[in-house]
């Protein structure tokens, strides 16, 4: 009797799946930190967009495999696309706000202030506030969804299966943010993008999702302005805001679950095989090029955020007047940076 040849292993592998998510991580904290420290809206776009989304293109190629196939991206589906988009509004306030609501009466209100994402929009200009809130919109879910749904959710389902990994694969997301108050919401945020990846057969409902989310909580909090950092939610609201939400939820669910599948899942389909410098080259120059672009057009701007980063002035010095005043003119290019590093300085010192 002949033994029949054994079964060519599982591609991509565990290992592998496991490695390239832990180097695309690392690679985010040491570049895309750095990138934001640099210039806040130029880079939540690098980051986002060359560092995750390409190293999870770059990933499946690696291996052999057409990225956009398989991740279910290859074909846009706008009956799948919307209909993630209304699970991550109801979502929102079903349990995302009530879940944060929680978090935010049980930890001290020092570490709430100090995870308070709301800070991304201080001190930025009226474009840069826009091209934040297009990073968070756009970007962010995209480039994510690519990395932890798209690949590290699909490496880890074809061998642990779609449970283990739907759950794996949001503790992990939650987690990468380095926020502890918002831990719980973002877990529960990652298994429903998780759930709706792995029904949709496609990225697309989860990408929506995670948009819907990000783009509501920007919307309220730039159309509430700093009473959106004062005002405490009265208890019950966080809980009748839980009950609708569910209450909606549990329709949409019942009405749409079995319309999510596209047509074209994702699969794993060959694609011609590259030598890994050029899979690299095209993100690498990109990357390069928008950083030049960005010395170019906001030199004083990146100077300035810099210096910020090695003096650390409290909040108290960046909200005083005179400094806000002063920085305005170094970055406009009437004053010298050597001006504000001074007087920065010079408060820090006496502790005012």
């Amino acid at each position: 009797m002949i033994d029949s040849p054994p079964e060519p292993p599982l591609r991509p592998t565990l290992n592998f799946t496991v490695a390239w998510t832990v180097f695309a991580l690392i690679t985010f904290l040491l570049l895309g930190f750095a990138a934001q420290m640099m210039q806040l809206a130029w880079g939540l776009w690098f980051s986002e967009i060359i560092l995750f989304a390409g190293l999870s293109v770059i990933g499946f190629q690696l291996i052999g495999f057409k990225a956009l196939r398989a991740m279910g991206l290859h074909r846009f589906e706008a009956r799948a696309f919307g209909l993630g988009f209304a699970f991550g509004l109801l979502n929102y306030f079903a349990w995302a706000v009530p879940l944060m609501a929680a978090a935010q009466a049980i930890f001290p209100q020092s570490m709430v202030e100090q995870f308070d994402s709301s800070q991304v929009f201080e001190r930025s200009t009226q474009v840069e506030l826009a091209l934040v809130l297009l990073g968070v919109s756009i970007a962010a879910p995209l480039g994510e969804e690519l990395l932890f749904r798209g690949f590290f959710q699909r490496g880890v389902e074809l061998h642990r299966g779609a449970p283990r990994a739907i759950v794996l694969t949001a503790f992990i997301f939650s987690a990468f943010h380095l926020d502890p108050v918002g831990l719980t919401a973002r877990f529960e945020l990652g298994v429903l993008f998780g759930l709706l990846a792995w029904r949709a057969g496609s990225l697309w409902p989860a990408i929506a999702a995670h948009a819907a989310n990000n783009l509501i909580s920007s919307v309220i909090f730039l159309s509430a302005g700093d009473s959106a950092k004062e005002a405490d939610l009265v208890w019950w609201v966080p809980v009748l805001m839980l009950l609708i939400g569910n209450a909606g939820l549990f329709v949409l669910v019942r009405k749409t679950w079995h319309r999510l599948p596209v047509a074209e899942p994702m699969a794993f389909e060959d694609a011609p095989s590259k030598a890994p410098a050029r899979l690299f080259l095209p993100w690498v120059a990109a990357g390069l090029v928008s950083i030049g672009f960005l010395l170019a057009v906001d030199l004083r701007g990146v100077q300035l955020n810099l210096l910020e980063v090695k003096l650390q002035p409290g909040k108290i010095i960046r909200g005083r007047d005179d400094v806000k005043a002063l920085r305005a003119k170094v970055r406009s290019g009437d004053a010298e940076l050597q001006e504000y590093e001074a007087l920065v300085r010079s408060l820090t010192s006496s502790g005012r």
